[in-house]
């Protein structure tokens, strides 16, 4: 789809003499035409670095009721913050506006002659960027049915999929789950992002957004080496600067399609334990994530009554004891190797001394004691899940 875009921004781009790029309905850069550097302006070089549009700059354009419009607009310049005038033809199908082509009209070389090669390319464009959304919109409606449906409705989706060929036969699934870190972290760059043609993910893929993040569904093929779908979303993530904070949950592969909801609850779970144990992530894979599962997985309700009330001791003696429990923490994930927990908490080992004895003292736990020190462990991890429910 994109290759087809592009020979046709490629093609206004020769017929009118003028930059041009083509954008979503957000503004953010679908295909640039070819250009000389020194005829662009600032706002069109940020956008073929980070592929987004800054907010002011929708503002700006919202001024000139790009938002409503079925005709060119032209958008006048901004010397102050180095935006050239353009004119903007909205790319419209079936009574839709689905993108939008940009012009940078510097010298308003633009006449009407030059305009009808332009209004001519836009409706092709919107023809394909519409049939493209449909087929986004079709898909995402299915992974959402096989994930988050009934047992009947994922069987459908399910039977649908297979029907398509959407996957190779007898290859594992698996779902990838992004979560923006942030309260009230806006999904537009991460929907942004996530139909972006990335190149890197596998034959057949599906993406949806949810309510708490985005939602990829991939085959896994089955000689596939260990760390096969980190280095996925390696690729994926490179270059993505334009996203918000994110950590990752990799659920486990299902050999049947009709139980892609079991590895879809496992990729959310792991993410949510990334966000909860900073050791865990940012990428987080199910399979990986060891006891803590059993943490992660606990009814919010049984949180409080499951952790150790000697925890709660240490808990009561901050914040004029703040390090105890960061110190406990590290120590025991560290297999209680005084040496490694000062170099990671960058202090002298006197002081992982000195605060051990002060934190048993306070909770009246004997860390010589194999059942003391897996109370206390489990207790901070429980702790710290609690704590952020309470974010």
């Amino acid at each position: 789809m994109l290759q087809e875009l592009q020979d046709v921004i490629n093609d206004i781009s020769a017929e009118v003499g003028v930059p041009t790029s083509l954008t979503d309905t957000r503004l953010n850069s679908l295909v640039f035409g070819p250009h000389d550097d020194a005829e662009i302006d600032s706002v069109r070089r940020q956008a073929l670095l980070l592929r987004s549009t800054p907010e002011w700059v929708r503002e700006w354009f919202g001024r000139y009721g790009i938002d409503t419009a079925t005709a060119p607009v032209r958008i006048p310049a901004d010397p102050d913050r180095e935006l050239a005038s353009r004119v903007v033809v909205p790319a419209r199908w079936a009574s839709t506006t689905c993108g939008y082509i940009c012009l940078l009209d510097v010298r308003h070389e633009l006449d009407e002659t030059r305009m009808d090669a332009v209004l001519e390319a836009a409706a092709e464009v919107g023809r394909v960027l519409y049939l493209d959304q449909q087929a986004r919109h079709s898909d995402a409606d299915l992974l959402g049915d096989l994930v988050r449906g009934s047992v009947a409705v994922r069987g459908k989706a399910a039977d649908r999929l297979s029907e398509q060929g959407r996957f190779p036969v007898g290859w594992p699934v698996a779902v990838v789950f992004l979560r923006p870190v942030g309260r009230g972290a806006g999904t537009d760059a991460l929907e942004h992002w996530l139909w972006r043609d990335h190149g890197g993910l596998p034959r057949g893929a599906l993406r949806c957004l949810d309510a708490e993040g985005a939602v990829i569904l991939a085959a896994v093929p089955p000689t596939a080496e260990p760390g096969h779908t980190e280095r996925i979303i390696d690729h994926l993530l490179a270059g993505g600067d334009d996203l918000p904070e994110l950590v990752v949950g990799i659920g486990d592969p299902q050999t049947d399609l009709h139980d892609a909801h079991l590895s879809y609850e496992h990729a959310q779970l792991a993410a949510r334990a990334a966000r909860v144990w900073p050791e865990t992530g940012p990428v987080c894979s199910w399979d990986l994530l060891g006891a803590l599962r059993v943490l992660i997985g606990t009814p919010d309700h049984l949180l409080r009554d499951l952790m150790d009330p000697r925890v709660a001791l240490l808990k009561e003696a901050q914040p004029s004891q703040a390090s105890l429990i960061d110190t406990l923490e590290t120590y025991l994930d560290s297999g209680c190797d005084n040496q490694t927990t000062a170099a990671r908490l960058h202090v002298h080992r006197g002081t992982v001394y000195y605060r051990l004895e002060k934190a048993a003292s306070l909770c009246g736990m004997d860390l010589s004691d194999g059942l003391d020190r897996l109370a206390l462990h489990l207790g901070i991890k429980l702790l710290r899940l609690i704590e952020s429910k309470a974010d």
